[in-house]
């Protein structure tokens, strides 16, 4: 850099010289450095080649000079050359010559990143070569995609790389974005300091400047002052509360496209503002006339009424955001937001609040993981107390942080060792080092001069710049600080790209699948209508007589019923009545109890002696319940969907002698009245009604949920209409009504069997009567055998369970054992007992087989033939053809369906942008466009074309597929 220095320094020496100089300073091995021989930084590096020294400017001054401005790049991309070079082209051939002979560093050139490409020692701002000749257009496009992009609000969906500039107040922040935006800002406190400011900057041939108000948030008045009580983690800007993204709103302010002055956009941004500020008021009305847009006296007004509302605004604070696009000739590639600076004290008490909310609005954007962060951090103050640092610290964005030391040349000269130990890295570190600038005076032109005079340290300086900064004088100065800026930003959103384009696609995806449920208005309405209902009704009328249907019912909800009937078969103790003085306990097992099973029950172990001791006859046996076999299967197969019920108390044989005794007639010893039986069956019976309501609301349910899911299908594209509703509704009344008659005609069956005993079916009687006399005698058996042998009757093994053989044996036995213990004192009531139960069963089976017909032969067909026109007549579409008023009716939608579908379109349409934004960089950058990104990159494109088509017909939205095509 010396030799920088003596080019500088020799105004008369000749031309060709001086590039013979340079050559010599700029050949490929050749490495950056600082004042001091030591190697700069990468990130130093990069910014170096706009740094171009001018080698025949006079030196103005003996000190080092620091070049704080870069060559702007035109659109092709070529950099423009200090006019300083002379006038003489003959020189050029010479400039050519600067670069030298390159070597090739890597291996495909177009691989390069943009880092790469700026910071490579062989390339030249001039010369063939294709990496920095089209570094310009490229870092063009990719930051002007990021602008589209960022203005499409996507963020919902993607996070996308963005700058945002935090400080505290009074920090020289509104300066820094003036200078940034290389445009006059608003700079007093007030307006600009209520509500954050989207600013895009963009080179282009011709200026234009447009600005926009976003709406991200809702006005939302608490009807009291706001106080720092209603500032909270739920509720972070008060009174403004977050919309859904899919209700965020952005809409033009007011455009300016002919060549406009400072003076025209701080009036814009400032009428703009405040329309923020003040959301009950139509935009409108704050758009303000321009000079020679209108006379004199109206512009007058507007902006009067303007500052009046400004001081007068419904809220001092705002966290929608006012946007800027300005593009021009010389204008940097950038887009940033800049927040209002945080403050630890409100000027007034009653704005104590915005303090918080303020910070809840840094704390905000700092958190974002893709944002960047400038923190304008002012020399006459100590760094230790930026209240800004200290968010950025909380949020841990600490590597994301590019520190930007204002007001340079209000530096105190004792405090240059605080600074320098933050430019060392030794203090408050940031991962993106530090940048010094010098914004003196009012003028943007006068205030790049002063700040290079002050950075050179030349006549015209105002202040003086200490030498020992001199080792970052590649750091010193806005311009560098947007060269460098502007090569972060892109290198970030190219390194993302390729993952913002599938979330992106992916969102498309699923819109397209919600709209699905939202779809327009079909061309002919009475004909969609006509066509799904009748569909609904074809396949109603399949669905309940189809055998498959009825099967799955009969598994699902008859074979349980019939097994819970079977199951509640009257329960009867059949061991030894107890003989014991009164108080001794007997405890008898019921007749149905599986613990008697020899697969499942074992033997009383010894702590439960005192209970079998309980049980011991006078004679000394010890007296068990008897347990039946399955004979009756089912009963024991109960299906897991079906009621658990508990059965009634079970009936001893002293019981049922008691009962006899009551009722029977004098004089007519052996003889059992009829009035014996009725109870005793009636008793198992009743609790048919709680089996029966399980059965009924199983079934109708099964109806109701297959019917249902019919007209959901047949319906589908109307679902969004009254038609569907109206449907639904009418088709739950028709069920209902089905449900009531069912119920009415089962509960019916139900009386009758429990009113009394009847059966015409001697034979089925007489053979259930026959089989459960057969049970109980056997379990009878084992426990007289047992008492008489002085001992507990042990487990009896179920009738299935044992051969024919062993079934024979057990007879043979049993014959043998019964004439030696003689006959059963309980014959009587063992008889009684068979009757009850095998009536029973006999009952239980017709009424199964009754409730069963009902809904094969009743209500299925039932439904069969009424569905068929049912819905016709309830929707008043019986005629021939409907009546206008009718269907219209029947396509009406609710204002929420027409809101969603409107909210899903306009992200889609905002998407679908975003889309092509992205596509069309990648078409513009081919392979190169970032890490990760093949050249399958340069095929890539969307398919919107047909969706939009299809739209303005009419048509239903269909699935698209966004991505390669």
């Amino acid at each position: 850099m010396a030799n920088h220095r003596s080019i500088k320094s020799e105004p008369g020496r000749n031309r060709r010289e001086a590039a013979k100089t340079s050559k010599a300073i700029a050949t490929p091995a050749a490495t950056y450095r600082d004042s001091e021989g030591t190697p700069a930084t990468p990130s130093e590096q990069a910014t170096e080649p706009f740094a171009v020294s001018d080698p025949v400017r006079e030196a103005r001054s003996n000190a080092p000079s620091v070049t704080t401005r870069r060559p702007p790049i035109s659109a092709a991309g070529d950099a423009s050359i200090d006019e300083d070079f002379g006038e003489d082209m003959d020189d050029d051939p010479i400039l050519m010559e600067v670069r030298g002979k390159p070597t090739k560093t890597h291996p495909d050139e177009d691989q390069m990143s943009a880092s790469q490409a700026i910071s490579t020692p062989q390339v030249s701002f001039v010369g063939p070569n294709r990496a920095l000749k089209d570094f310009g257009k490229k870092l063009k496009d990719i930051n002007d995609a990021l602008g589209e992009l960022q203005a499409r609000g996507i963020q919902h969906v993607a996070s996308l790389p963005e700058l945002v500039l935090v400080g505290d107040q009074s920090s020289g922040k509104s300066s820094l974005m003036s200078a940034i935006a290389g445009l006059g800002l608003p700079r007093s406190t007030g307006t600009c300091t209520r509500c954050p400011i989207h600013i895009r900057i963009s080179r282009a041939d011709t200026w234009s400047c447009r600005v926009f108000l976003k709406r991200d948030y809702d006005f939302v008045p608490r009807g009291h002052p706001i106080t720092t009580q209603d500032v909270t983690k739920a509720d972070k800007f008060p009174p403004w509360a977050p919309l859904e993204p899919v209700h965020a709103e952005r809409y033009e302010f007011k455009s300016i496209t002919d060549r406009f002055d400072s003076d025209d956009i701080e009036t814009i941004l400032r009428c703009a503002q405040v329309a923020i500020l003040n959301p009950s008021d139509p935009h409108q009305m704050f758009i303000p006339k321009l000079k020679g847009e209108t006379s004199d006296m109206l512009r007058d007004q507007t902006l009067e009424r303007v500052r009046e509302k400004e001081l007068n605004s419904e809220a001092q604070f705002s966290p929608n955001t006012v946007a800027l696009e300005v593009r021009g000739p010389e204008l940097a590639d950038l887009n940033f937001y800049d927040l209002p600076g945080v403050f630890l004290s409100a000027k007034r008490p009653e704005d104590k609040f915005l303090e918080r909310v303020v910070q809840n609005l840094a704390c905000e954007y700092i958190s974002r993981p893709s944002a960047m962060i400038l923190w304008a951090v002012p020399m006459n103050q100590d760094a230790e107390n930026s209240f800004a640092f200290n968010l950025i610290r909380e949020m841990k964005a600490e590597k994301r942080c590019i520190g930007v030391m204002t007001k340079a040349d209000l530096l105190p000269s004792e405090a240059s060792a605080s600074w320098m130990s933050m430019l060392k890295g030794q203090a408050h570190k940031t991962g993106l080092g530090y940048f010094i600038t010098s914004r003196q005076g009012t003028e943007l032109e006068e205030q790049t001069t002063l700040e290079e005079a002050f950075f050179n340290r030349t006549a015209d300086s105002a202040g003086q710049w200490p030498g020992v900064f001199d080792q970052f004088k590649d750091r010193c100065g806005v311009e560098k600080l947007k060269a460098f800026l502007s090569l972060k930003l892109g290198e970030e959103f190219a390194k993302v790209l390729p993952e913002v384009k599938a979330k992106v696609n992916n969102r498309l995806y699923d819109i397209d699948q919600q709209l699905k449920e939202y779809p327009d208005s079909p061309q002919n309405p009475e004909l969609q209508i006509m066509r799904s209902l009748s569909d609904f009704s074809l396949k109603v009328k399949d669905l309940v007589l189809q055998q498959e249907f009825m099967n799955l019912w009969d598994r699902r909800f008859v074979e349980p019923f019939k097994a819970e009937i079977l199951n509640k078969k009257p329960r009867f103790k059949v061991q030894e009545p107890p003989r014991k003085p009164v108080g001794s306990a007997t405890s008898p097992i019921d007749l149905d109890s599986t613990e008697s099973s020899p697969a499942r029950r074992k033997r009383p172990s010894n702590d439960q002696a005192p209970t079998a001791k309980r049980q011991r006859q006078a004679n000394g046996a010890i007296v068990k319940s008897e347990h039946p076999d399955n004979s009756s299967g089912p009963h024991r197969n109960i299906h897991h969907s079906s009621p658990g019920l508990s059965s009634s108390a079970a009936k001893s044989l002293c019981d049922i002698r008691d009962m006899i005794k009551r009722s029977a007639i004098p004089g007519q010893p052996g003889l059992v009245s009829p009035s014996v039986y009725q109870p005793l069956y009636t008793e198992a019976a009743k609790s048919w009604d709680v089996l029966l309501n399980w059965f009924i609301e199983s079934t109708v349910g099964f109806i109701n949920s297959e019917i249902t899911r019919i007209l959901e299908d047949a319906l589908f594209h109307l679902k969004n209409r009254a038609v569907y509703q109206e449907s639904v509704r009418h088709i739950k009344a028709f069920i209902e009504d089905c449900k009531t008659d069912l119920r009415r005609g089962l509960f019916e069956i139900y009386s009758l069997e429990t009113r009394r005993i009847f059966t015409k079916d001697d034979a089925v009687l007489g053979q259930h009567k026959a089989m459960e006399k057969k049970i109980l005698t056997r379990h009878r058996y084992y426990h007289r055998i047992a008492a008489h042998h002085g001992e507990k009757a042990g487990p009896i093994p179920n009738m299935e369970d044992l051969t024919d053989e062993e079934l024979a044996q057990e007879a043979v036995k049993m014959q043998k054992d019964l004439k030696t213990i003689g006959p059963d004192e309980f014959d009587q009531e063992l008889t009684v007992a068979a009757y009850v139960r095998g009536y029973y069963l006999t009952a239980a089976h017709r009424f199964i087989d009754n409730v069963s017909m009902r809904v094969m032969s009743g209500l299925l067909p039932h439904i069969a033939s009424a569905i068929d026109n049912y819905l016709y007549e309830k929707l008043e579409l019986g005629g021939r053809n409907a009546n206008s008023g009718i269907l219209e009716r029947l396509m009406s939608e609710g204002p929420e369906t027409a809101q969603k579908r409107l909210d899903f379109q306009n992200e889609r349409k905002r998407l679908e942008e975003a889309m092509e934004i992205i596509v069309n960089l990648q078409r513009k950058e081919g392979p190169s466009t970032g890490p990760g990104e093949s050249t399958r990159n340069h095929h890539s494109g969307i398919r919107v074309q047909h969706s939009r088509e299809a739209a303005s017909n009419g048509s239903t939205y269909s699935t698209t597929q966004y991505g390669e095509a």
